[in-house]
């Protein structure tokens, strides 16, 4: 049997349902449908509940769920709720491989431990077949662009047969060089042989996607997708899609769709913070949870749990209208569906509330003072310290071979085997409690630099680059402006000079762009905090480094660095030809503005030094220039 620890987080991203990952003892296993996770003798899930009222309108859930940990029983103690919880996996891809006599056999998706070569060559001194060697998974698999993910069709490919009936013993044999073209597939029954090559090439016939794979397995036949659902115990559904081939580890095979918020109080409402902090203790939490199991929580069901009367000082309304703030109570039937409302308005009500102070206990926005010096006073029009912020991040699907393109309740039917009703729906989640920084540039000043003809043809080429890469990467639409440029790229200047100066991890820093060239509701702001879950994300060190006199150095250290990369002249004059992912960047590099991808919203593109200081050639051109 095989067994493995992975943090709650990773459940979410990258190692979500869908997605495969390799044990501490060599076994690939795939991560299971949401059917079975919570399954146990006795589970108490309202322990595992999280409440974020905006993202639940989104992604259209009843609530979100923290993947279990795992907690052992000791011994001598009593029994509590939610022991032994396991994050059920199964082991794919099926077929292995002797690394000795490279044979291939096929094992279930249940099969526990090390399979063993049967081959009888391993028997000599009598040793019985199944104390052969152990054997290797395969790391070959097909996709298709609608999530499935099947075993490859080894015993298919090398009889060209969509149906063959010679069950003769296979190998997997390398031979030459190390690409496809030396990877043979070998029958020892009819003596057939074939390379892999070609199998992961995707190509076009009559203007309809196809792949060598699912056209040239048996001429005139397609071997399209049967709808394979490994990770929902092999559950398959009607597909038809071309195959494509693929490296079990590639970065392609999983891409998880993952969906963020910060909670945002409902109202400027007139709830006392204490109240709200009160109503967030874990033990009220649990036990309104499990009244809501069986009806309406009233003022009185909450009365009835305050034990030590730490709500005797609040009035009943109080209390009511604590608790429509908090668990979601009658709001308003605002659009917010991923399917309808875009992502630039998605993020408008946040930008509206960091711009103004807040004091909540899952959000404290404040004003700075003293007042910035022209440093900062003279190129950001507002900043804000937020204090405290709560980040929910939800996982709602999963996509192959492309990275967008799902509508959500195409997203969510992937994770479930049998979905559950609406009003029972749920979708993993978990919290960072965090801090951040929030600064906005002049909306005046920015559209008089946007407007600058040479500032709007240097951004389109990065936008022409971008709208170039090819159809069927089914890219999501985008327009790159310019002040979407600058205002990215200065996130990234501030990060990396805010890790450099406050000695936070590289990846524990992240950005929340807020950009919007609407006439009527423009913006132009951006939100730095901290990504991480643990104590880093928590010490106050970040909200410090945006007080006065710590904001004004490290902007400006940030600016001038901006001004000359190390790598620079070559950084600058090699970017003027788009460089860093799909080409999609100019002067950025990782050098001077890249960071890891889990800080950045766009995995490190839409970068340029040349529109915040100039360029070599136009050294006028920058907005900071």
């Amino acid at each position: 049997m095989t067994s493995g620890n992975i943090r709650r987080a990773q459940l979410i991203s990258p190692f979500g349902v869908g997605a495969m990952t390799v044990m501490v003892d060599g076994t690939s296993v795939i991560t299971a449908g949401l059917d079975h996770w919570f399954e146990g003798e006795d589970v108490d899930v309202s322990e595992f509940r999280i409440d974020e009222w905006r993202l639940q309108k989104r992604l259209r859930v009843s609530h979100f769920r923290l993947p279990p940990d795992y907690r052992p029983r000791v011994p001598g103690m009593p029994s509590t709720p939610n022991l032994l919880l396991t994050i059920p996996f199964l082991r794919f891809p099926s077929w292995s491989f002797c690394p000795y006599c490279k044979r291939l056999e096929e094992q279930p998706l249940a099969y526990h431990g090390k399979a063993r070569c049967p081959d009888k060559q391993h028997q000599a001194g009598g040793k019985p077949a199944t104390k052969g060697p152990a054997m290797s998974q395969v790391p070959f698999v097909v996709i298709c662009e609608k999530g499935h993910v099947g075993n490859f069709p080894w015993r298919e490919w090398v009889h060209r047969s969509i149906q063959p009936s010679c069950r003769g013993v296979l190998r997997l044999k390398a031979v030459g060089t190390g690409s496809l073209s030396g990877q043979l597939v070998v029958c020892e029954g009819c003596g057939k042989v074939r390379t892999l090559e070609g199998v992961t090439t995707a190509t076009k016939v009559d203007r309809e996607a196809s792949t060598i794979l699912s056209s040239q397995l048996e001429k005139g036949a397609d071997y399209a997708c049967d709808g394979w659902r490994p990770w929902l115990g092999g559950a398959s559904q009607p597909c038809g899609h071309p195959l494509r081939g693929s490296l079990r580890g590639a970065s392609n095979v999983y891409f998880p769709l993952v969906e963020s918020s910060i909670y945002l109080p409902q109202s400027a409402s007139t709830v006392p913070p204490k109240l709200l902090e009160i109503l967030n203790r874990p033990n009220f939490v649990t036990a309104m949870n499990l009244a809501r199991k069986t009806g309406e929580v009233t003022v009185g069901t909450v009365r009835t749990i305050d034990e030590y009367d730490v709500l005797k000082p609040y009035t009943d309304a109080q209390i009511r209208q604590a608790l429509d703030e908090a668990y979601g109570g009658e709001m308003a039937e605002e659009v917010y569906d991923l399917d309808q409302l875009t992502p630039i308005e998605w993020r408008r009500p946040e930008y509206a509330m960091l711009r103004n102070e807040i004091d909540h206990p899952n959000l404290v926005v404040s004003s700075a003072a003293p007042p910035y010096d022209h440093v900062v006073a003279n190129n950001f029009s507002r900043v804000r310290l937020v204090e405290s912020l709560r980040e929910t991040r939800a996982l709602w699907g999963f996509t192959r071979l492309v990275s967008s393109g799902s509508k959500l309740k195409e997203g969510k039917s992937r994770l479930w085997k049998n979905q559950p009703s609406p009003e029972r729906d749920w979708l993993p989640a978990y919290t960072v409690s965090g801090e951040g920084i929030f600064l906005e540039i002049d909306e005046e000043r920015l559209r008089a630099w946007e407007m600058r003809d040479e500032v709007q043809a240097r951004a389109n080429r990065i936008a022409e680059r971008y709208l170039g890469l090819p159809a069927d990467r089914m890219l999501t639409p985008k327009e790159i402006t310019p002040r979407f440029l600058l205002i990215h790229t200065i996130a990234h200047l501030l990060i990396n000079q805010l890790i450099f100066e406050c000695g936070y991890s590289t990846a524990s820093l992240r950005e929340r762009l807020y950009v919007s060239d609407e006439r009527d509701a423009p913006m132009a702001g951006m939100l730095v905090y901290t990504a991480a879950g643990d104590a880093e994300g928590t010490m106050g060190g970040l909200v410090r480094m945006g007080k006065p006199g710590y904001l004004e150095r490290t902007w400006a250290t940030a600016l001038a660095n901006a001004e000359w990369c190390s790598t620079d002249p070559i950084c600058m004059e090699a970017g003027e030809g788009g460089q860093g992912p799909d080409s999609c960047n100019l002067a950025a590099c990782h050098a001077c503005a890249l960071l890891p991808e889990t800080a950045c919203e766009e995995f490190n593109r839409f970068l340029d030094r040349g529109l915040v200081v100039g360029s070599l050639a136009e050294p006028k051109l920058g907005f900071f220039s």
